[in-house]
């Protein structure tokens, strides 16, 4: 190999031992690398130097950010051929390239380091150097940076450093430094070896040759330019202005006009946002923000929108919450179910909406098992009051539901009054009552209660008053005549009814009734029970099957109808 085509050193700064062997370790050519931990061990020794093209300084093994613009300084004034490369975390490397120096910067990665994006670059940073070096072996003074109105000197700068947000056109006059500030890093980097990895054979060869990359690179500046105006800014996959861009970009990393179309996918890009966020596309924004991460991952307003979006979906899931229809709540529980947990602000509200769903779901499910009240587990009346207590479902998903469930608990309420079940109507009619929105429903329901309350309360006074009046005669009456008392003969115990037997009631019957010449009990009347409306009819139905001796006159030895009896009838589960 003539001295001439010998391919210059390539410096590799950094104390990461990592970025060393990601960069050195692939390298597959006959790039010949040097390592040094520091700046200050490059600049000891000064042949180092001699004979090298590209410095790689990793500004993360600096102390500060200040620090590394300064050694950045030092590197160029050493030498100014030299092409110096820019590898680092996004924020460090934005705040380097906001400042004066940035003229000083041919290339920036963002970490992780991706070599098949350094290794790219290589080409043309190499012909840079060599321009370079041909322009100060001319005599030319190649220690002026920056536009030409506005030039200053590698050695002002080190003078004085000054924050100076402008980006500059370029180092000197070389016009590959336009495009000098695309970043590549990350996410990107994946995207951008896939790039490199799966090009056809055709492609590389093409590469080689500057004649075949500047058709070929047209070719595919033309399909992203239509595939811009047809609105393909990121999909579909294979067809679209990005992807085109990109591979314009994997074969020269300078390209103008695919710098410029990035750009412009990015304008129309954040117009789809806005779109998407007017209509609660809210997956589709996310979607759009990532691709405009990969176009611009040192652009702060990518971050904003990012916000901006939390903000949307938190005000979007509030007002589908509070007065949203069944179907506005169904597209946007679907969208935020498409969203994942990606958005971190808007986590808190997409979990309560979601939740609200779920919660919804149990109560729908409930209501149409007929699980309405306790102690069922899952019942309708617990899961509306809970969650009306702990504010987890909204009005418009509430009222519908506890009408529902009132209209339900209404119902049962008025058969069991039918069924003179008066313990489980009280019970009913009282969650009725808390839920408070069937009220003529429950006014109507209250009033037959009232009326059948007052009716056994005038039979019960009745039969009191029967009974003193019996007591009166007895008094006026002459002595009876001796009698032998009636005798049980058989006594069939009552059925517990099974309305009592399920909700554990005890209680008891009193009863009066007479004795038959034929021991049968007869003229059977209720005197009193506790509680009322339970028992009466199952203690009547035990005394007609009673059995008896009956009285009998002890003078004749007769058969006659005794006098009043009275007895109790109990009703004990154990």
């Amino acid at each position: 190999m003539s001295e001439e085509n010998v391919i210059p050193s390539a410096l590799v700064i950094s104390a990461d031992s990592a970025v060393v062997e990601a960069i050195i370790g692939n390298n597959t050519g006959e790039q010949v690398f040097n390592a040094r931990e520091s700046v200050e061990e490059a600049l000891d020794n000064p042949d180092l130097l001699v004979g090298n093209g590209i410095i790689i300084f990793d500004i993360d093994s600096t102390d500060s950010v200040s620090k590394a613009i300064d050694q950045a300084i030092k590197l160029k004034q050493s030498d100014p051929t030299q092409v110096l490369m820019l590898v680092g975390e996004k924020e460090s490397l934005g705040e380097i390239l906001k400042s004066n120096i940035q003229p000083l910067v041919y290339r920036a990665f963002n970490k992780p380091v991706s070599p098949n994006q350094i290794f790219l670059a290589f080409k043309s940073a190499f012909s840079l150097h060599t321009e370079l070096s041909e322009k100060q072996a001319a005599g030319e003074n190649i220690m002026a940076v920056g536009p030409s109105e506005n030039q200053t000197s590698i050695d002002s700068l080190a003078a004085s450093r000054k924050t100076n947000p402008a980006i500059y056109a370029g180092v000197g006059v070389v016009v590959l430094g336009v495009l000098a500030f695309l970043f590549l890093g990350g996410e990107d980097s994946k995207r951008v070896e896939n790039v490199v990895d799966t090009t056809p054979d055709l492609v590389r060869e093409l590469a080689e040759d500057d004649a075949s990359n500047i058709s070929l690179t047209n070719e595919l500046n033309q399909q992203a330019a239509n595939a811009l105006l047809d609105g393909r800014y990121v999909s579909p996959a294979g067809d679209n202005a990005l992807e085109y861009y990109d591979q314009v970009l994997a074969i020269d990393p300078y390209d103008p006009v695919a710098y410029e179309g990035r750009k412009a996918i990015a304008v129309s890009l954040r117009g789809l946002y806005d779109e998407h966020v007017a209509n609660a596309d809210f997956d589709k924004a996310v979607e759009v923000i990532d691709s405009l991460r990969q176009i611009e991952p040192l652009n702060l307003e990518n971050d904003k929108l990012a916000k901006d979006l939390s903000d949307a979906i938190t005000a979007r899931v509030k007002e589908v919450q509070e007065s949203g229809s069944p179907e506005e709540i169904a597209k946007t529980s679907a969208v935020l179910e498409r969203l994942g947990s990606e958005n971190e602000g808007a986590k808190s509200a997409v979990a309560a909406l979601q939740a609200e769903q779920v919660l919804i779901s149990k109560i729908d499910a409930a209501l149409e098992a007929g699980n309405l009240i306790p102690p069922q587990k899952g019942n309708a009346y617990s899961l509306v009051s809970n969650a009306l207590k702990s504010n987890k479902i909204s009005k418009s998903n509430s009222e519908p539901r506890v009408k529902t469930l009132s209209a339900g608990l209404l119902e049962l309420a008025n058969k069991s009054f039918s069924e003179e079940n008066m313990e489980d109507t009280a019970k009913y009619s009282s969650l009725v009552k808390r839920l408070n929105v069937d009220r003529a429903g429950l006014e109507s329901l209250t009033a037959k209660i009232k009326e059948r309350q007052d009716k056994l309360d005038a039979e019960a006074a009745e039969a009191e008053k029967e009974v003193e009046v019996a007591k009166v005669e007895e008094v006026v009456k002459p002595a009876p005549q001796k009698i032998i008392p009636a005798k049980i003969i058989s006594r069939e115990a009552p059925r517990y009814p099974s309305r009592a037997l399920k909700s554990g009631t005890e209680g008891w019957v009193e009863v009066q009734f007479y004795i038959s010449t034929e021991g049968k009990p007869m003229d059977i009347n209720v005197i009193s029970a506790e509680p009322k409306g339970t028992f009466e009819n199952a203690a009547v139905k035990s005394v007609e099957k009673w059995r008896f001796s009956p009285s009998r006159n002890q003078d004749t030895g007769l058969a006659v109808r005794s006098g009043s009896v009275s007895t109790k009838v109990q009703f004990r589960l154990n």
